[in-house]
């Protein structure tokens, strides 16, 4: 049963406002700069985007919290380059005018496919499931 896309933005917007922003605002706390810590925070959050999905069998925390996770299309749990592909194809998303395009395209491709799968997905071999 494919994931409806609302639940999957949830979860991105979790792990994006909740971790991310958690750790940007500990370094803010602790007197860093906001430029250092956007900086490390964001090599913190691509740390945790490819390592917890490896280590927890696919899961981050806001899809945990969703009810989802991340699978092969075998159904196995993610390889450590499952994730690295999957987490590399959403940097095409951050392209200034064509991410945008792009995101939209995916989110379309997402609604008519019956396993749900976005573009990072198809290409990563992956798909995020409901447990």
């Amino acid at each position: 049963m494919k994931t409806k896309i609302s639940s999957r933005i949830l979860a991105l917007l979790i792990d994006n406002v909740g971790i991310y922003a958690l750790i940007v605002g500990i370094f803010i706390n602790i007197g860093k700069d906001s430029t250092f810590a956007l900086r490390i925070g964001s090599l913190i959050f691509t740390i945790y985007l490819i390592l917890v999905p490896v280590i927890f069998k696919g899961y981050h925390f806001g899809k945990y919290m969703m009810g989802m996770k991340i699978v092969t299309d075998n159904y196995n749990n993610p390889s450590l380059v499952h994730i690295i592909v999957r987490e590399l194809c959403k940097v095409i998303y951050t392209i200034p005018f064509i991410g945008i395009i792009l995101v939209l395209v995916s989110n379309y491709i997402m609604s008519k496919r019956e396993d749900g799968k976005a573009l990072h997905d198809i290409i990563a071999r992956t798909k995020v499931i409901n447990v």
